[in-house]
Parts: C-alpha cells; sequence; structure tokens
C-alpha cells in the first residue's frame, strides 16, 4: 500500500531543523498574531462591487484574485493584483484574468504554495455551452500568463460552481468543484490534476463516495510532495444537517483510504470547509451552527496525513458570544497555521479576527484584523508567506463609491523567535 511520506531533500532537512528549533512548552508560543504595516485596499477599479477574495503565495511573494462588477465590460469579470515581499508595494497594475467576458465570471480560486507559478480557476456562466462551467488560467510567479484560459470540467451538463486549487512546490496542481447532477443526486464533488505544464494528469474523477443529496463547498490543499486532501459540507444519512467529510490522496491521483466525516458534533449544520496540509499533517476548520451556545462558531481538527489518525476537534474561536463564519486556513510546509474568521460578536459591524497557532494546535479571541471597522468586513482569506508572515484578504464596504471593495493585512504570526524571523527556505 502506498503511504504518503515526505521526500528526502532540502525542504525536509529545513522542516527538522526549525521544528528542533521551536519545539517548547505552548504557553511559550504566542498565538496573536500582529499587523505589519497598515491595511490596503489591493482593487485599484473601484466602481461597482469588488467582492470574492482568494489569495496564494508564489515563490514567497503574495497574489489576490477576485471577482469584480463590470470592469471586464459584461457583468462580472476575474482580476487580480501582485504583491512582492516588499509589500504594500504592488508588483505592477492589476490584471484580468478571463479573457471570455460574455456573462458572468464569478467564484475566483487562486493557488501556490511557494511554487514557480500561480493557477486561477473561476466559474464561467455559459461558456462551456451550458449553465456553468470551469476555467483557468495559469501564470509565471512574475505575473506573466502562462498561455491562455482553458475548461477544466470534462462534464459539462448543468452547472459546475465553486471551485478551489491548490498547487504542490513543483507547480503540480488540482483542481476541485461541485457539479450539479453528475453523481445522480444533487450536487458531487468532482476534480481534475494538472502536470507543471498545465497539461492533465488522467481524466476528471469523483471525489465523494456518497451520492445521497447536497455534497458542496470543496476546499482543497496539496503538502510540497503533491499529495492532496479535498473537504466539503455534504448530506450523510445519520446526520442532523449538514457535516464535513474528507478525502486523501497519494500524489499519483489515487485515493488513500475513504471518505471520512471530519466533525464529531453533528448536531445542526457544520459546512464551509477549509484545509491546510503539509508533509505530515492535514487540518480543516468549518463553521458550526449552534455549538459554542452562541450562533455559529468556528473549529478544527488535525489528522495525521499518513494514518489518517483524528486528534479532538476543538473550538478555534474562545469568545463564543455572537456569530464567527466562514473561517479559512493556510499553513506553510512547517504546518505553522494562521486561521482567520468573520466575527460580529467581538465586532458588532462584523470584523476579521486571526490567530496563528505553531501546529494548527489551538485558537484564541484573534487579534482584530481590520482597522476600518465602519461597515461590514467579510469573506476572510489568508495565506503563509513563509515561515515569517502571514497575508489576510477580506471584503469592507470603504471603496471611494461606497461599494464592497478588497482589503488586505500583513501580519507578523506572534510564535516565531526573533532568531528565526529572517529563515527562508533554498
Amino acid at each position: 500500500m502506498r503511504v504518503p511520506v515526505p521526500s528526502p531533500g532540502a525542504r525536509a532537512t529545513a522542516r527538522v531543523a526549525v521544528t528542533l528549533l521551536l519545539v517548547g512548552p505552548p504557553a511559550a508560543l504566542a498565538q496573536l498574531p500582529a499587523p505589519i504595516g497598515p491595511e490596503i485596499r489591493v482593487n485599484t477599479y473601484t466602481t461597482g462591487a469588488q467582492r470574492h477574495p482568494s489569495v496564494a503565495t508564489p515563490s514567497g511573494r503574495f497574489v489576490v484574485v477576485w471577482e469584480s462588477d463590470g470592469q471586464d465590460g459584461d457583468q462580472g469579470g476575474i482580476f487580480g493584483q501582485l504583491y512582492d515581499d516588499d509589500f504594500p508595494t504592488p508588483l505592477g497594475t492589476e490584471f484580468q484574468v478571463n479573457a471570455y467576458t460574455t456573462g458572468a465570471q464569478h467564484a475566483a480560486s487562486v493557488g501556490a504554495k511557494f511554487s514557480p507559478s500561480f493557477v486561477v480557476v473561476w466559474q464561467s456562466d455559459g461558456q462551456d455551452g451550458d449553465a456553468g462551467g470551469i476555467i483557468a488560467r495559469r501564470y509565471a510567479s512574475s505575473g506573466s500568463p502562462l498561455g491562455g484560459e482553458f475548461q477544466v470540467n470534462s462534464y459539462s451538463t448543468a452547472v459546475q460552481s465553486a471551485p478551489a486549487v491548490a498547487m504542490d512546490n513543483a507547480g503540480r496542481f488540482v483542481v476541485v468543484w461541485a457539479s450539479l447532477g453528475q453523481d445522480g443526486s444533487g450536487y458531487g464533488i468532482f476534480g481534475q490534476r494538472y502536470a507543471s505544464d498545465g497539461s492533465p494528469l488522467g481524466g476528471e474523477f469523483r471525489v465523494n463516495t456518497s451520492t445521497t443529496g447536497f455534497q458542496g463547498h470543496p476546499s482543497v490543499d496539496m503538502t510540497p510532495e503533491g499529495h492532496f486532501v479535498v473537504a466539503w459540507d455534504g448530506e450523510s444519512a445519520g446526520e442532523d444537517g449538514l457535516g464535513i467529510f474528507a478525502q486523501r490522496y497519494v500524489n499519483d491521483g489515487a485515493p488513500y483510504g475513504g471518505e471520512f466525516r471530519v466533525n464529531a458534533f453533528t448536531t445542526g449544520d457544520q459546512h464551509y470547509p477549509s484545509v491546510a496540509a503539509d508533509a505530515n499533517a492535514f487540518d480543516v476548520v468549518w463553521q458550526s451552527e449552534g455549538q459554542d451556545g452562541s450562533g455559529a462558531g468556528v473549529y478544527n481538527r488535525e489528522f495525521n496525513l499518513s494514518t489518517g489518525a483524528a486528534g479532538p476537534e476543538f473550538r478555534v474561536n474562545s469568545l463564543p458570544n455572537g456569530a464567527q463564519t466562514h473561517p479559512s486556513v493556510g499553513s506553510n510546509w512547517f504546518m505553522n497555521c494562521g486561521l482567520i474568521w468573520g466575527d460580529d460578536g467581538q465586532d458588532p459591524q462584523g470584523g476579521i479576527f486571526a490567530v496563528s497557532p505553531y501546529g494548527c494546535g489551538s485558537g484564541g479571541p484573534g487579534t482584530h484584523v481590520n482597522t476600518t471597522t465602519t461597515g461590514p468586513q467579510t469573506e476572510p482569506v489568508i495565506t503563509h508567506g513563509g515561515p515569517d508572515n502571514l497575508f489576510a484578504a477580506w471584503t469592507s464596504e470603504q471603496d471611494p463609491d461606497g461599494s464592497v471593495g478588497i482589503y488586505a493585512q500583513l501580519l507578523f504570526p506572534g510564535w516565531l523567535p526573533v532568531e528565526l524571523r529572517d529563515f527562508t527556505v533554498e
């Protein structure tokens, strides 16, 4: 049986070295990240709404993508902005991703994890000949496009929606999405793997084993070696509402074990999962209704990548008042995590809060990420920019025309000792 284990080499050695330096009592590792500089507006074009951001780190840079109403001349389009490591100075200007502009292009996701390129995927209505399809485009880490856009989904009947993408450190990537009717019962989760040159690796595949009812909102992450984990919310026999499910894969695309339920608490709905993986472990975070006694809360569970063994689920937000929603998790190679969520208990207008535990193993009240607190702040996402920073983005109603725009903040993780802040992986 194939077991996903880290390959030998410089990255594995670096991981051991850093782990040995950081091991210590959990209380000694601060969990509250600190802002580095001011929050910034990402989008240059401010007419109408810019929303649904996604973030990634190609070769140590930061890239943000989002959907923008009317900017491409017809409904929504996909746009992006690249930043070098001297954030907040942008690297070039914002760029249009989608070439096909008829109808709406929306629900963008970007994938990269210190890789030499990045890939953007999105839902395009009508482009595949039916209601909605999944489109992708590859870019060098410099921001130069690597060819044109291409269709991901082979099955094009009805709607393919909610895409997510992840990339390994060699540039191989996998796209997952929800497809209506393809698994015979409502929405199911499907995927397609690609080589680093953008050529397909096999055909599209179904992720969910259980096909009863709804399966949606997929999330995916890859290890540096190309193993990957897909998580989604779905209906299953014995569940009260939606639950969180996941499936592991070896780097040749073969499933490793069967699909499994992530959440232990099964009352009400658990939904909107986000997954982060390194060579040895993966974490899934999600939103759980009613579990913390006050609206929605954010929960996390860590799994061993090779064995599938699970730790206990735990609440990320230590303050349960109000609703904590739409969590996002991002990790580096060392499984040092950034966890972010929207919170209307700590910020009555709806604010963005984040923690950055070493090993993803605990939560807290969270750092108040957004400086501007007028109006709601929503749709938070986070990624790791190496061992020494986090990068967060969200939507905020503070564009010059009063509409929703994309805002971002660089964060110092808080747990890293001073002598390691300049550590880089070759």
